[in-house]
């Protein structure tokens, strides 16, 4: 049994250990039963922490974003900025499309919680009623019928081993079908973990390196008495309202 059932999973696993007591055995499926009866709480809390993150990204980059693009348009010259905006436009729908993602997903492990839910509440159910029949036919054995008790029980014990093995295994479909939506929504991040450069494409970080000799403000200062590296540097973004050299 998962750690931190539900009270009617202890309950039904509890109602069917008594009943194959009582039978003397015939329950081959109650440990994969057992296995399938988990903490469903914990289950749909993760679904609300998934939801939460996409609840993140719904309004505060979005302002962010906004607020930046219309500094962009005060500061920036028109290339800068339009490089600029079509920029931040295609990171806020990839964010868009992440914040889908993250809420598909919430709504796929809450579905799967909520299927926890009700298979441990339909084991407690079928527990109960198989657990009373155990009883009375245990009682019956008890008189002269005894011996059709007997064998009532026993082919009462194989059918609701058929049953449990037929529900568990139906859970476990289930939950197979449910890992495959779940590879389809992260298909994109799943696939990017795997694309290596190879070839002609591939990078060889021990010789790639940077000039900086174009770039003065990325270059390091001379000694004390020397001009700056960004003497004679003309800024072009962001834009600076600077007077014109001398003579032109």
């Amino acid at each position: 049994m998962g750690k931190h059932a539900g009270a009617p999973a202890v309950e039904a696993l509890s109602n069917l250990r008594r009943a194959q007591l009582l039978a003397g055995g015939g329950l081959l499926a109650l440990t994969f039963v057992e296995s399938l009866l988990v903490d469903d709480e914990a289950i749909i809390h993760a679904a609300n922490n998934w939801l939460a993150l996409a609840r993140e990204l719904d309004g505060g980059p979005k302002r962010l974003i906004a607020l930046m693009l219309a500094e962009s348009k005060e500061d920036w010259i028109a290339e800068d900025h339009l490089a600029f905006e079509d920029a931040a436009v295609t990171f806020q729908s990839e964010l868009e499309v992440l914040r889908g993602t993250l809420t598909d997903t919430a709504g796929l492990i809450d579905e799967v919680g909520a299927t926890f839910r009700n298979f441990g509440w339909a084991v407690f159910a079928f527990s109960v009623t198989l657990l009373a029949t155990a009883i009375s036919a245990a009682v019956l054995t008890l008189t002269p019928a005894g011996a059709q008790a007997r064998l009532f029980i026993r082919a009462l014990m194989q059918a609701a081993d058929k049953i449990l093995a037929a529900w568990g295994k139906a859970l476990t479909g289930y939950l197979g079908g449910v890992a495959v939506l779940m590879g389809y929504l992260w298909r994109k991040e799943i696939q990017l973990k795997h694309v290596e450069p190879t070839g002609n494409v591939a990078i060889d970080f021990k010789q790639a390196t940077i000039d900086v000799n174009r770039a003065p403000t990325f270059t390091k200062p001379g000694p004390p008495g020397t001009p700056s590296p960004t003497a004679g540097f003309d800024w072009l973004a962001p834009k600076r309202d600077v007077p014109l050299p001398y003579g032109q």
